[in-house]
């Protein structure tokens, strides 16, 4: 009976330091299959940069839910642009993005909260050309109460009581925390011959500042710097037709990822205020282990937008995952201002 308990804790001991070091130590940042959705999380220069005047979205993923200890991550955004009448061929936008990560036994917890500003200026009716920075502060701390340690076995059965020696200085960081980038849009008719036509293509760089993410402060452990690049682009194949596709490459320190997908969108209507459209598509993330194919469908109704995909695990992990990488559901809402007959400016961007 002791065998087997002992056992049993072995192998809880080594999953929970397993999951404190996946969440904590290598410093990762999260990571979206939607990522696409999620614009502001892969760059600040996609600040304002949408169909509308504001931007509202939001992700949850679930990772891992086979595992005892799966991921949950959630993101918020919102968007806005600021122009005047006067000024239609640039403007200034801001946005905030939010997002909280929490995962392992110790409820380990990663917050951050971003302010953004961008400026896009209109080179012509097809090109625009957007700078965009982010400041704010991250977060992370763990509950130090819901860890168990070897010591706290006492040779017969495990006894949270017993005192352990394990030490941290802190259970709560908190840090600043910068990003920097830049977004070119091409799109319209002139640009290639089709209305809903249009590609993104940027780089992003976050955690510029490095900051030491170690709750000991003898030790030190920056976060590295985030490099993103990506290309978003939508070909308008027919009237009732887009062929939509994405791809981008991150690194991080040591830990580098990409994800490339392709999908179509049919408009089961392309009347104005009356868009109601349907889009399938599939994608694949790649690292040094494999790691998931992602299906996934969205839904298009005017100025909303809701999106559901789920990973299929194919890395080494996926013994322990069933191969249920997990579901990810995304939404989005563009707000379009209606102004006076006389003072109507459309926003260019498509």
């Amino acid at each position: 009976m002791n065998i087997v308990l002992k056992t049993k804790m072995y192998h809880y001991h080594l999953f929970t330091l397993f999951v404190l070091m996946a969440a904590g130590l290598s410093a990762q940042d999260i990571h979206f299959s939607q990522y696409y959705n999620s614009p502001l999380t892969i760059n600040p220069a996609l600040t304002g940069v949408s169909a509308g005047d504001i931007r509202l979205s939001g992700i949850y993923r679930s990772q891992w839910n086979a595992a005892n200890s799966p991921f949950k991550t959630m993101q918020v955004s919102a968007d806005k642009k600021f122009y005047t009448i006067a000024h239609t061929k640039w403007w200034f936008s801001a946005g905030m993005n939010v997002f909280y990560d929490r995962a392992g036994d110790a409820n380990f917890e990663n917050t951050n909260v971003q302010l953004s500003g961008s400026y896009t200026r209109m080179l012509d009716r097809q090109n625009f050309m957007t700078v965009g920075l982010s400041a704010g502060f991250g977060q992370r701390r763990f509950d130090f109460g819901h860890l168990t340690f070897d010591d706290q076995w006492n040779g017969r059965i495990f006894d949270p009581a017993r005192g352990i020696n394990e030490n941290f200085d802190d259970t709560n960081l908190l840090y600043p925390d910068f990003g920097v980038g830049f977004n070119w849009r091409g799109q319209g008719n002139k640009f290639m011959g089709r209305e809903r036509t249009k590609i993104d293509l940027g780089a992003g760089a976050f955690h510029l500042s490095r900051p030491n993410q170690s709750f000991n402060k003898a030790d030190k452990s920056e976060l590295p710097v985030r490099l993103s690049v990506y290309l978003l682009p939508t070909f308008q194949l027919k009237k009732n037709g887009d062929l939509v596709g994405h791809a981008t490459y991150q690194k991080q320190g040591k830990y580098q990822e990409a994800l490339m997908g392709v999908g179509y969108r049919y408009f089961l209507s392309t009347k104005k205020s009356k868009e109601m459209a349907v889009q399938l598509g599939f994608s694949y993330r790649f690292n040094s282990i494999g790691d998931a194919f992602i299906p996934a469908v969205e839904f298009h109704y005017r100025s909303i937008m809701v999106g559901f995909s789920w990973d299929i695990n194919v890395s080494g992990f996926s013994s322990a995952t069933n191969r249920n990488g997990g579901p990810e559901i995304g939404i989005r809402y563009i707000l379009k201002k209606v102004y006076p007959l006389r003072a109507v400016k459309a926003c260019p961007l498509i």
